[in-house]
């Protein structure tokens, strides 16, 4: 008898067609597959960052599953934009319930197995596991906005700002967002082009 087929990945594969930033005009368009793979990268960053220069142990791997599929509901719900989903305490947990759900949905059309191995990739309730993720994500939208105002495009300065004010009050409580901002960021205010060549 032949393997129970399952949809999880096709449903993911959506993600590479489902934009970000809706209602937004951005310079270069960015869809929730390319997001998700960046916030990826750099939360795994600040984990080698935490165990090289602060002497933590994170458990990256995890962590590195949990950022690719933080978004994984949006291939079932799109993305929705911040201010919409934080509109008021009632309209934001209205959203994290529908996350869920979506989460749950997402999870059953894996074979009953692989379940558990996704299922806690899901559980945002280990903060040693998501605040790398938050911060991440977050740190991602900050290079975002950075590059398109860098373009002249004043559609994301708001966005910009308030974001960038979030991520001060987390560099406050970690550390490795404190060196991330530091260290990483200022390049997305200007060309890196002359990087590009080998020497």
């Amino acid at each position: 008898m032949g393997a129970l087929q399952s949809v999880f990945f096709a449903l993911l594969h959506r993600l590479r067609s489902t934009p970000r930033w809706s209602g937004m005009m951005a310079l270069q368009a960015e869809d929730v597959a390319q997001h998700s793979y960046s916030v990826a990268v750099i939360a795994h960053a600040l984990c080698v960052i935490d165990r090289e220069l602060f002497g933590k142990q994170p458990d990256e791997a995890r962590v590195v599953a949990a950022a690719l599929l933080h978004d994984a509901s949006e291939c079932l719900l799109t993305d929705v934009i911040s201010p919409v989903k934080k509109y008021s305490p009632e309209v934001e947990a209205a959203f994290n319930h529908l996350e869920k759900v979506a989460e749950r949905q997402l999870l059953k059309t894996l074979p009953e197995p692989l379940q558990p191995a996704y299922q806690v990739l899901f559980d945002r309730s280990d903060p040693d596991v998501f605040a790398y993720v938050h911060a991440a994500d977050k740190l991602d939208a900050l290079c975002k906005c950075k590059m398109e105002v860098r373009r002249g495009n004043q559609d994301f300065a708001i966005a910009l700002g308030q974001i960038a004010a979030g991520l001060e009050q987390k560099a406050a409580e970690m550390p490795c967002v404190r060196y991330f901002l530091d260290t990483f960021i200022p390049a997305f205010e200007r060309s890196v082009d002359e990087y590009r060549y080998l020497s």
